[in-house]
């Protein structure tokens, strides 16, 4: 009875784990073995907390009886649930404020944040759906968002670059898909296995990347901005790690092989100088006895000028021997120099994200096709399944389009095309 017992507390600690390492194949499924194994449906409700309890309480014994690894397992369980609050984000991602254009049909979603930006500047009102014809259509891209009639909405008081004769949509009268993707409500849930509550910002190309682009690139591109769990996250910036690093290795050997630099590989390289004042003062307090005098004073020289030079201020300068003095250093300055950081900073070390983007030589054809490769990882190792609707590979990898105005900043107005 005992074995069975502990057995079962074990498969309990099992569970958590593999639930949270398991490969999510259907939204549904997912969320109904979330349900069924840990407690909870929501990230985010109060009971994953406590889902390490709920399991004790099912088999009932407490936790003074359970095995240590498996106290050990709980432990870690209960301290990794209480760093989530720490790197989820605070606010919902997105807000799904519609953007109505004087006609009153739908441009785009925009946060709260940019909706009272315009509000303020007096150049857009409050509003509504209701009136929208494309109200339907709208409503019928993301049925889980809610009753979009109820949704907060802005409708712009000039006539917008976008507003007449949409050209996103075909002749039969069709959006496409970036004008679909940039008109539909946005769910803050996992695009990967739909749980909501605790949710992380991910970038899909990596921010070492997008930093070091052409500002075009760079600028907020919400196609590339995505929500995911810690789990989900976790996974996937495993995967992105790896193919970083094979990128930046097969661009670095190119680039020795073609230049001869490997000097440029290493962030850090020995300072010969400080080395050497390193190796004397260590060799002055490990082998100062056994060394020849010429040899001790050659050493001490090179220590005492380096302490010379390192001072700062007089108060430390008069505590260095003088005169016939100087022939004695202390073991405290000895320290200090055997403490000296030989290693500094290489001037000519290039980092893996500069080797990769100066690769791309700043051709708008590598610079697209880098993105959608990204793009084309992030499905193929994440399998999203809850992904934005009309978010598709192909979508446009510069900021700005024809019929709608991005987001840019609150300081100042939006991107116009």
């Amino acid at each position: 009875m005992a074995v069975a017992t502990l057995a079962a507390a074990a498969a309990s600690v099992c569970i958590l784990h593999s639930t949270r390492r398991q490969q999510k194949v259907g939204a549904d499924e997912t969320v109904d073995l979330v349900d069924c194994r840990n407690g909870f449906a929501d990230a985010g409700d109060d009971r994953e907390r406590s889902v390490g309890n709920d399991h004790r309480e099912n088999l009932g014994i407490a936790e003074a009886d359970l095995p240590g690894h498996v106290r050990r397992e709980i432990h870690k369980e209960r301290k990794r649930m209480s760093k989530m609050d720490m790197i989820s984000l605070k606010t919902p991602m997105y807000d799904n404020v519609y953007m109505l254009d004087v006609d009153r049909e739908p441009m785009c979603t925009i946060s709260m944040k940019k909706a009272r930006w315009y509000i303020r500047k007096n150049i857009a009102e409050w509003s509504s759906l209701k009136n929208s014809t494309n109200c339907t259509a709208a409503k019928k891209t993301d049925s889980k968002i809610g009753d979009e009639q109820d949704a907060k909405c802005i409708r712009l008081l000039f006539e917008h670059n976008g507003s007449s004769k949409d050209p996103s949509r075909s002749e039969e009268g069709i959006l496409s898909s970036e004008a679909l993707y940039l008109r539909s409500a946005k769910r803050n849930v996992c695009v990967a296995c739909g749980r909501g509550g605790h949710i992380i910002r991910h970038y899909i190309v990596p921010y070492s990347y997008r930093s070091l682009m052409p500002p075009e690139y760079k600028s907020h591109m919400s196609h590339d901005i995505v929500i995911l769990c810690p789990d989900c996250h976790l996974d996937c910036e495993r995967h992105s790690k790896r193919r970083m690093k094979r990128m930046e290795d097969e661009l670095r050997e190119k680039d020795i092989m073609s230049t001869g630099a490997i000097s440029r590989n290493d962030p850090v390289v020995d300072h010969p100088y400080l080395g050497h004042v390193r190796s004397c003062a260590i060799a002055l307090i490990k082998w100062k006895d056994d060394m020849p005098n010429d040899r001790v004073e050659l050493y001490e020289k090179v220590v005492r000028d380096y302490l010379i030079s390192a001072c700062r201020n007089d108060d430390e300068r008069t505590t260095l021997p003088k005169g016939k003095e100087m022939t004695e250093l202390t073991k405290s300055q000895l320290e200090k120099a055997c403490n000296v950081n030989h290693r500094v900073k290489n001037p000519n070390y290039v980092s893996g994200s500069e080797i990769v983007v100066r690769s791309l030589k700043g051709d708008a054809r590598l610079l697209g096709q880098f993105i959608v490769d990204w793009r084309k990882h992030f499905v193929d190792t994440v399998n999203p399944r809850h992904m934005p609707t009309g978010w598709r590979v192909d979508n446009p990898v510069v900021c700005g389009s024809k019929f709608v105005t991005l987001d840019r900043g609150i300081d100042g107005p939006p991107l116009r095309s």
